[in-house]
């Protein structure tokens, strides 16, 4: 049904956008299967948990409509500081004053990179936990073993 209707739209618009109700408990396949009709069929995927998750989004929808993208675009800093904080703070509990922290004891990004679990944790405000966290942020591996 989803891919009729997303053919019957041809390529008559820019922005494309399916919004999808989950309301199953056994998810997994049903979300394969919609994943690749929306990227088969140039469309931004938004999966809603919630009736008021949807309504959420088709009003967030709405309201921008007419705006411009730069609006909603994220801003990214061009300093260094900037970009360590944008970095740094995607690793679960640590803040802009932990960053400083960092950058002040290590003085660069590479040192950060190559600090062990114990010279992490001897900074003020970094405890063992986000030590371990940022150490595991720098050392796991990016893609996990086929065989989990």
């Amino acid at each position: 049904y989803i891919s009729q209707r997303i053919e019957a739209l041809g390529r008559s618009y820019t922005t494309r956008v399916l919004l999808v109700y989950m309301d199953t408990d056994d998810s997994k396949v049903p979300l394969r299967e919609i994943n690749r009709v929306a990227l088969l069929g140039d469309m931004t995927l938004l999966l809603a948990w919630s009736l008021d998750e949807a309504g959420r989004y088709v009003e967030t929808l709405k309201a921008y409509e007419h705006k411009q993208p730069d609006i909603i675009r994220e801003r990214v800093e061009d300093t260094y500081v900037g970009r360590l904080n944008s970095f740094l703070t995607s690793i679960r509990s640590v803040n802009k004053t932990d960053v400083l922290t960092l950058a002040s004891n290590f003085k660069s990004m590479d040192k950060v990179a190559c600090a062990t679990v114990e010279e992490l944790a001897m900074c003020p405000g970094i405890g063992e936990l986000k030590a371990q966290r940022i150490y595991k942020a720098f050392n796991d591996p990016f893609v996990l073993p086929l065989n989990e």
